[in-house]
Parts: structure tokens; C-alpha cells; sequence
């Protein structure tokens, strides 16, 4: 079967669905199929195939014609860069494959342990960390915008390792669960991200509408975090106040930057 000598391609741009150009081109100059993802450089612009019609080079050599739909790839300058969140912890927690029912609760891994109960006797440790977070306040933020679009970037970003162990006392499930009042859908465990696999040994407490989160091994709590919602009940306030004061815990709200005692939780609860 005959094939053209060339073939007339109409480029269409994604965002407005408007042709913006066309021109004639050699069967050598087009790939042999455009059904994998496909990057080409017009007038000094990247820009990336979302669409070819037809998809292969043999149905547009046969017809003579394609129509590229592109999107235009944005070059970001690095010093222009900023990140949304002063602070996150690594490692994230290993993870293993779900096994029976249920949802899970689903978190983004820049939020993993953000707010978190730690035992008072690792306050040394968690105030080093604080003044890192501090620094990263004074000397990497800014705000951009005006008025209720505001917000504060930052330059770059502090990694926190510790504390590894964030509960050095014993905290039982069980209590922390009597505390609690519970109130929303129960849920089989923890995700994070995309990651199909639940976090290893995780737990969750949905005191509505407070999510008591974190990893537990059988009733001794590892790791306890929370995920406050809007306008936390006083109900809830009460049991975690109570729960921080049975425990001797302190809260770290780590992107704030702030060390709370128990005292101070409902007020937390109430600006989330």
C-alpha cells in the first residue's frame, strides 16, 4: 500500500483545544508511534504529545494527515522553588501488603507524624528539633499573596530523625481507646500516599472528628499522632487531655513550630 510523501500534522494546544500550528513533515521526521509518551521541541518550547490522531505510523502515512494534541512542559527556575511545610520526618514506616477488610485511613507522607504526643522526658530532644524549625521560620520563609490568598513558603525544608522512639513510657491502646470517644468509621489501618500497602503495625481511633492515628505493638503504643479536623469536639478534647495527662505526654505541632501540654490541646483542636 502507497504511503505519503509527507504528511501535514495540525498541532492543538491542550489547554485552549486550539489549533496553534501546522506544517508538513517527512515520514522520517515522526516516530513510529506516538502511543508511548512522546516529547517535542517546537520554536525553542518543550512540549508533550497528549494525544495523537492517528496514534501510528502507519495510519498516518496511509492518510497523509495527524493531528497532535500537545501540553506546553513549564521549566521551573530552582531558585524560585518553595516548599509549603517548614518540616517533615524521615524515614517514612515500612509497610506490608493489606490483608482482610476495611478502609483505611489515608494520609499524605509529607503529614506523617506532624502532630504528635511524645513523652515528656524526650523534651530535650524535641526542642532541638524545634529550634531547627525555628531557624527555617526566621531565615527560609516568606510570605506570598495579599489578604485571605496569603500564605507562608518556605525556602527549604528541615528534615526531622528524632525522636526515633517517641514514646518512652508505656501508653496502652486499649486505655487510649476507653478515652477517646469514638464515634466514626472504623478503620483497618493506615495508608500512605499511593502506596497500596498498609503501614506496618498501624492503628486508627476515629473520634469523630478527631483521627487518633499511629502504630502499636499488640497494646503498647510505638508511635501516636494526631489528625485533627474541623472543629474538633470538646468531648474529644477532654479524652486526649485526660489520655496526655495519665501518660505524661506533651504534644509537638511540629510545622508550627510549638510544644504543648495538655492544658493547651483543645485550643490546638479548635485551630485545625
Amino acid at each position: 500500500m502507497a504511503h505519503a510523501e509527507s504528511v501535514r500534522v495540525v498541532f492543538v494546544d491542550a489547554e485552549t483545544e486550539e489549533e496553534f500550528a501546522r506544517t508538513e513533515l517527512a515520514p522520517g521526521q515522526l516516530p513510529d508511534s506516538f502511543e508511548y509518551e512522546t516529547r517535542l521541541d517546537l520554536g525553542g518550547e518543550s512540549w508533550a504529545v497528549v494525544r495523537a490522531d492517528p496514534p501510528s505510523a502507519a495510519q498516518f502515512l496511509r492518510s497523509g494527515s495527524l493531528v497532535l494534541t500537545l501540553r506546553r512542559i513549564q521549566t521551573v527556575d530552582p531558585q524560585e522553588m518553595a516548599y509549603s511545610l517548614p518540616t517533615i520526618f524521615d524515614p517514612l514506616p515500612p509497610t506490608e501488603d493489606s490483608t482482610g477488610s476495611g478502609e483505611h485511613f489515608v494520609i499524605h507522607e509529607d503529614d506523617w507524624r506532624q502532630a504528635e504526643l511524645v513523652s515528656r522526658q524526650l523534651a530535650g530532644q524535641v526542642e532541638a528539633e524545634m529550634r531547627a524549625i525555628h531557624e527555617v521560620f526566621r531565615q527560609s520563609s516568606r510570605v506570598v499573596g495579599e489578604g485571605a490568598s496569603s500564605m507562608r513558603v518556605f525556602d527549604r525544608i528541615h528534615v526531622r530523625r528524632t525522636p526515633i522512639d517517641p514514646l518512652s513510657t508505656e501508653v496502652s491502646l486499649r486505655r487510649l481507646s476507653e478515652l477517646l470517644p469514638v464515634g466514626g468509621r472504623p478503620y483497618a489501618g493506615v495508608r500512605i500516599g499511593d502506596d497500596p500497602g498498609r503501614v506496618v503495625d498501624s492503628f486508627v481511633i476515629a473520634a469523630d472528628p478527631l483521627v487518633v492515628y499511629g502504630q502499636a505493638l499488640g497494646d503498647r503504643v510505638t508511635v501516636l499522632c494526631l489528625a485533627p479536623l474541623l472543629d474538633a469536639a470538646t468531648e474529644s478534647a477532654a479524652g486526649l487531655e485526660q489520655a496526655m495527662r495519665e501518660f505524661d505526654l506533651v504534644l509537638a505541632d511540629w510545622c508550627s513550630g510549638r510544644l504543648l501540654d495538655a492544658s493547651a490541646v483543645g485550643a490546638f483542636l479548635n485551630q485545625a
